[in-house]
């Protein structure tokens, strides 16, 4: 625990800053145009994360703004109970693990629909550019939502919702804006967004990355420190989204989406002393197509969407150990998804059927994955009642998985029933507080992937899926102590139990197996808070923090060097926190990433301990009106106090940056 009273200089230097002006300002009222009102609180707005029965987090735009963000996966980690797997620099890989459950059992939704991928199972949070993400939110266990995509009730989801708007005035908006900063960043990015008639609206998103990514770091060999630099390391990523929404009669929507990617990425290889030549590239291109059809009448629920994706990778590693001095792996992967559902309302009980199918291809050069694919269909039935009080909600999820081998051994078909059921109660509510008690139960699966059954001198095609059993009980509060005062807090424990895990073990000297062997049981605390001050006209002061306590410790056999011991990269504390100060002048925040210790081995060996760290940035920010448009500027210091640490063991993450951006909003 001492590492997280360590570096409180910049948290306390802000608090010394603000208060100051803060006090001339109670005393003598501001004449100026650009101040707000002091918030005064009426009624207590109680915000859905604090009313759903299973734990749900969210960030909106405007938090996203105080938690000084440097990339989609960084703003992530700020909810509870994540853990975020980061390769270092703006290309490295960046995955997303839940309460001990691993990657492979989070989903990614983009925009109401989810990211498949059956070849790794695992979403590259790189993909998607923090410039066009307007909020995210993490559901735990289950949705609040009780109709929703078969695909959505996974133990984890990650919901990505982006910039385009929910209804666009007519004529042309949006905006334009150029980033830049160290290590050679440059990133343009625009949103146009034109109304065409009352009822239809088209967005057009567009963004740019390019980064050399040499980021300088030290290097400890004993009692030496050198300074080296991060090689092979840049990135080239352009991304185009065209969005489409008709809002159509009689309650109805249907939205639309093209997503075009382009990545081109030097992959940098760990850091072993003072050797760190790697060669290894990849280029990733990916397409997809997705529309949403939902309809809310009085009593009635309806959807219907589908989708189309493409994506192919080219990963290429040059060096003498090949015989041509090089080897290539290529892979292209498809995917074809339909889902539809309704829900029906009859005063406090609800009920929904839900129903998706989905075919997923792989084909690529290695000889034992050449062409396979995957046929999946799921269905869902859930029943909610809700009274003033008390809601409970009962959901059962089947599905049926085959699938198809042009060459070799398919895996075996796989039929799963997966209930899951959730209750909250609030047992106090007034004008100005409401809390509620809740818990949840899940069991649940998730199939192995491509790479896990075909994949090179890996691959098993015999695997069963890994199950999982989530069990949770917590509490949420909402308070109003004062009319320019609220509070909104959150303690939340889980126990998770995984069997047959997929883990790799030597099959003989050179060749290693995946098999259903691991046992996992994590257990663990999550702590949120959130408070929001007006101090006085035009200045408030936001504080978000949260705290994760974590056990996931191996259960697989009592003979293994692993046994009951912590999980690899699972720090046993992880926290982090924001303040930020809105006023007139010149909004200032301060973030904080901190986590303990962790192990890059299950084993525990004493080299593979990797050291915790902490991390501030700071930022500075000004909205400037110009006419009917506005022009913000805004100044980021990352990683200001320039600490050198490691999220992968011999994977350096960047020191000191800096980052300007400037858009203008028309």
């Amino acid at each position: 625990m001492l590492l997280f009273s360590k570096a409180c200089a910049p948290l306390q230097a802000l608090l010394w800053l603000a208060w100051g002006p803060l006090c001339a300002t109670a005393q003598t009222p501001s004449d100026t145009t650009h101040t707000l009102p002091a918030a005064r609180v009426e009624h207590l707005r109680v915000p859905s994360s604090h009313t759903a029965a299973a734990p749900q987090q969210m960030l909106d735009s405007l938090h996203l703004s105080r938690t000084v963000a440097t990339s989609l996966a960084n703003a992530a980690a700020h909810f509870a109970g994540v853990i975020v797997r980061d390769y270092g620099g703006a290309g490295g890989l960046k995955t997303l693990s839940v309460r001990g459950l691993g990657a492979s059992h989070t989903v990614v939704a983009y925009d109401g629909i989810v990211v498949g991928d059956a070849q790794n199972g695992q979403i590259d949070l790189g993909r998607f550019p923090l410039s066009h993400t307007k909020s995210l939110s993490l559901h735990t266990a289950d949705e609040a939502t009780l109709l929703t995509t078969v695909r959505e009730q996974a133990n984890a989801t990650l919901h990505i919702s982006t910039l385009q708007s929910a209804s666009t005035p007519m004529g042309l908006h949006g905006n334009l804006s150029l980033s830049t900063g160290s290590f050679g960043l440059f990133n343009p990015s625009m949103m146009l967004s034109a109304g065409t008639s009352k009822r239809h609206s088209l967005s057009l998103m567009a963004d740019f990355q390019y980064g050399k990514n040499e980021y300088p770091f030290l290097l400890r060999n004993g009692v030496a420190t050198h300074t080296e630099h991060r090689l092979n390391s840049r990135l080239r990523d352009a991304t185009i989204e065209v969005n489409d929404r008709i809002a159509l009669r009689r309650g109805s929507l249907l939205q639309s989406k093209l997503f075009l990617s382009n990545r081109n990425r030097q992959l940098p290889g760990p850091v072993t002393l003072y050797v760190q030549g790697n060669h290894e590239r990849m280029w990733e291109r990916e397409a997809f197509v997705q529309s949403r059809w939902k309809r809310n009448l009085p009593h009635w629920q309806a959807f219907a969407a589908g989708k189309g994706s493409w994506k192919t990778s080219r990963y290429e590693d040059r060096g003498g150990q090949y015989p041509n001095g090089v080897w290539e792996q290529h892979y292209r992967q498809r995917e074809l998804y339909f889902s539809g559902g309704g829900a029906y309302k009859a005063g406090d009980f609800q009920a929904s059927l839900a129903a998706d199918y989905a075919y997923a291809d792989l084909r690529s050069n290695i000889s034992t994955s050449q062409h396979i694919g995957r046929h999946t269909l799921l269905g869902s039935a859930a029943a909610r009642w809700k009274q003033e009080r008390v809601e409970a909600t009962l959901r059962l999820t089947a599905t049926a998985l085959w699938n198809t081998a042009a060459e070799g051994i398919a895996s075996e078909r796989l039929t799963r029933l997966s209930p899951s059921a959730t209750v909250a109660y609030t047992y106090y509510q007034s004008a100005r507080a409401h809390a509620i008690v809740r818990a949840h139960w899940k069991n649940f699966f998730r199939p192995p992937t491509f790479s896990e059954t075909h994949y090179y001198h890996l691959g098993n095609p015999q695997l069963r899926p890994e199950r999982t059993q989530q069990t949770g009980l917590g509490t949420a509060i909402t308070l109003a102590p004062a009319r320019n005062l609220s509070l909104a807090l959150s303690a939340d424990g889980y126990y998770n139990h995984v069997k047959d895990k997929i883990s790799a073990i030597p099959y003989n000297l050179y060749i290693w197996r995946m098999v259903n062997l691991g046992k996992v049981r994590a257990w663990g605390i999550d702590l949120t808070a959130q408070a929001q001050w007006t101090v006085a006209v035009g200045h408030t002061l936001s504080l978000q923090a949260q705290y994760t306590l974590q056990s996931a410790r191996d259960f697989t056999s009592r003979s293994s060097n692993s046994y009951r011991k912590q999980l690899a990269y699972v720090p046993r504390h992880s926290a982090t926190a924001s303040l930020a100060w809105e006023n007139p002048w010149l909004n200032a925040a301060i973030s904080l990433q901190a986590c303990s210790m962790r192990w890059a081995t299950n084993e525990h060996s004493a080299t593979t301990q990797t050291a915790g760290f902490a991390e501030w940035n700071a930022a500075l920010w000004r909205n400037v009106n110009i006419g009917h448009h506005r022009l913000s500027l805004r100044f980021e210091l990352q990683n200001m106090l320039n600490h050198q640490y490691s999220i992968i063991r011999r994977y350096p993450m960047p020191g000191r940056a800096w980052k300007l951006m400037a858009q203008w909003h028309f």
